[in-house]
């Protein structure tokens, strides 16, 4: 995998860690956690960097395909990671044991990581150059 990409996966995983414990604190200081409260949030968690590392081994692919090849082959993969992520929620709102809010918001993580990075840390980055 090139450098920079897996640079930006490394990046976005860790901030994806801090994010749930900022998260967790968030759920301790509002009385709202729990054990299937952090059980959803861990298993949504693992899911959203899965399907981020993923998106950027698909990314690396396609663009070393031809044109035709790379829409066929991305909107495939997009189909498998959107089955993944819905066979996820459903599963987490079967189970018990897993709460569904836990879940999703571990598989909002990296977009979250991604915005904050995007609009708060790059900004700030600018602004002392």
């Amino acid at each position: 995998m090139h450098t920079k990409l897996q640079d930006e996966i490394n990046y976005v995983t860790k901030g994806v860690i801090v994010y749930d414990l900022i998260a967790i604190i968030l759920l301790l200081i509002t009385s709202t956690f729990s054990k299937e409260m952090l059980l959803g949030l861990i298993f949504g968690t693992i899911i959203a960097v899965l399907n981020f590392r993923l998106l950027a081994i698909t990314i690396e692919k396609s663009v070393t395909m031809p044109v035709s090849k790379a829409q066929i082959y991305s909107a495939g993969q997009y189909l498998l990671r959107m089955t993944v992520t819905g066979v996820v929620l459903f599963v987490s709102v079967k189970a018990p044991y897993i709460h569904v809010l836990g879940v999703a918001i571990g598989l909002l993580s990296p977009k979250f990581v991604i915005l904050t990075k995007t609009f708060l840390i790059d900004k700030l980055k600018r602004k002392e150059a």
